[in-house]
């Protein structure tokens, strides 16, 4: 027997909540793993402050950018939206 329903939440509201709390999750962990990385390659390499400073914001550039394809994609495979 399986655990998986039946059929598709066809409500546009579920569909809503389901890119929202999946766009939150993503962002947070892809920001925060961006963020770390250029905090952690700068130390690693012993740049100083001003040099992590400059990574974490890079990694942060590049976090956001992916969140923004993330939700592009998202919303451009939303099946609502294909009919559209």
């Amino acid at each position: 027997m399986s655990d998986a329903p039946d059929q598709v939440p066809s409500s546009g509201l579920a569909r809503i909540v389901t890119l929202a709390s999946a766009t939150i999750l993503i962002a947070t962990q892809t920001i925060a793993a961006s963020v770390a990385g250029g905090w952690a390659i700068a130390g690693f390499l012993g740049l100083g402050e001003y040099a992590a400073y400059a990574f974490e914001a890079i990694g942060l550039c590049l976090g956001v950018w992916a969140v923004t394809s993330f939700v592009r994609t998202a919303l451009k495979n939303d099946p609502a939206r294909r009919g559209a």
